[in-house]
């Protein structure tokens, strides 16, 4: 099983699928459950944001600093760590009784994820076909499809008929079962690079990032103007730092030298900006159901069932054609689709109107159908200096960095918007949050049409053997 071979090929996809389904299942529970804990621990939109921004923050985080230590040899072992993190960081959710116990434990869970946001996929680029790496990648999305279909509808029952808790605790026998099949189906490791290892670019990327994405989210907020004002200084120049012990160290972390080729970095900023947008709707969505639709959580669960189970059905079809046809159009619909949605919500938000909020959903839905596997699947082609091992988990790099950042940035925007600071979520009048969200959705159109114009410009790779 370790070669590019077509008789293994289904097992392979199999476990990828079944790994980025514990990813998406947890996604799309938490964010169901916003409204609820906002609720439940009296803190306003901002803060609870955390449980979300923390898990895709060490994803974002630590995700490259993984990837390497699985380039090196070790993917079948960090896959299988990361799986166990993961499901030891669950059950730490499950018992959390207090916000702050929740957000570090997402912390570790996070790290867990971020092993297996690494070696997923770079398990296709190695052990399929090259032909077959836009079903490949689009395996990511559909087992994410699937985790984000079933996480509302398994969210939102569990919180209405037991705990929140649940949510998390749902993840251990899935974990357990993961871990089995991993050792059944993925080849032993074999010749790990012991030093090549780039601890210091990992420690500054991580410092940027998280520091960042503080600094972003708690902007809005009166009297932490210096606090804010540091945080910032601290990650532009650890990003810095970065940047220039990239081009110095010998097996760089990130090769700041594939950023030259612009048609990588158009396709890597598009998917960054794309899953931004998408994970802005997304958090904000449940809030929206919850005040301005009068929605239980199971209810909200249903809706949110809409945007995946579309997916679910469309990406791999599109994939597959867009692997004989071409990447850049899909990843052009898939932009615009988000602009579309965006837009719906915009006109109609202040009436609390189902067909409106349907179409957005199907947007949603239709946006990840496109761009999943084509946008993917181009940040492995377009890229120059770094190996096509690499380019997979840099395509995954985007999607955790833009929903981490996507979270935090709608957050506080929502925030700016609204004029509510600190205020609970408890306390926010429905005129306040429409406010707030007119706002937000008039910034997720901006967002969103600029990858759709990157994305235009950056023309599909020759395939070999394609005259």
């Amino acid at each position: 099983m370790g070669g590019k071979s077509g008789s293994s090929m289904v097992p392979i996809l199999f476990i990828v699928t079944a790994v980025s389904l514990i990813d998406g299942l947890d996604g799309s529970i938490v964010n169901v459950a916003l409204p609820t804990l906002a609720a439940e621990f009296n803190t306003d939109t901002g803060t609870i944001a955390w449980v979300t921004v923390v898990y895709l923050m060490m994803l974002a985080g630590l995700l490259v600093f993984f990837a390497r230590i699985a380039k090196n040899g070790a993917i079948r072992r960090i896959l299988i760590i990361g799986v166990l993190v993961f499901t030891f960081g669950s059950i730490l959710c499950g018992a959390s009784n207090s916000l702050e116990m929740l957000i570090a434990s997402r912390l570790i869970q996070g790290a867990g994820a971020a092993m297996m946001g690494a070696a997923a996929p770079m398990i296709c680029v190695r052990y399929l076909p090259e032909n077959k790496l836009g079903v490949g990648m689009a395996t990511l999305t559909l087992g994410c499809s699937i985790g984000f279909a079933l996480g509302p509808v398994v969210g939102g029952i569990l919180i209405d008929l037991l705990s929140w808790h649940w949510m998390f605790i749902i993840n251990v026998p899935l974990g357990i079962i993961a871990v089995i099949m991993i050792l059944r189906i993925i080849p032993k490791d074999t010749g790990y690079d012991h030093n090549s290892l780039d601890v210091k670019g990992a420690a500054l990327l991580f410092t940027a990032i998280t520091l960042g994405l503080i600094a972003m989210e708690r902007m809005p907020y009166a009297g932490e103007a210096l606090f804010i004002v540091i945080c910032g200084m601290i990650c532009m120049a650890s990003l810095a730092l970065f940047i220039i012990w990239e081009s110095k160290v010998d097996s760089p972390l990130l090769n700041p030298a594939a950023f030259k080729n612009w048609r990588f970095s158009f396709t890597f900023l598009s998917f960054i900006l794309m899953n931004m947008a998408y994970m802005g709707l997304l958090y904000l969505m449940p809030f929206y159901m919850d005040v301005c639709m009068g929605f239980t959580p199971m209810e909200s669960g249903f809706y949110l069932f809409l945007p995946p189970f579309i997916t679910l059905i469309l990406c791999i079809p599109i994939s597959r054609r867009s692997d004989r046809t071409g990447r850049r159009l899909y990843c052009i619909l898939g932009c615009l689709s988000i602009t579309i949605g965006g837009s719906i919500m915009l006109a109609f938000a202040t009436q609390s109107l189902v067909l409106p909020l349907l179409a957005t959903l199907v947007c949603m839905g239709l946006a990840w159908a496109f761009c999943g596997g084509p946008m993917a699947s181009n940040v492995v082609e377009q890229i120059s200096e770094e190996s096509r091992e690499m380019g997979s988990s840099l395509a995954n790099e985007t999607i955790y960095l833009g929903g981490a950042i996507g979270t935090a940035l709608f957050a506080m925007i929502f925030t700016v918007g609204a004029g509510t600071g600190n205020t609970d979520f408890n306390s926010l009048p429905l005129d306040v949050f429409e406010g707030g969200f007119v706002f937000s959705m008039a910034f997720c159109i901006i967002i969103s049409l600029i990858p759709a114009v990157l994305s235009l410009l950056v023309r599909d790779v020759k395939k070999k053997g394609v005259s």
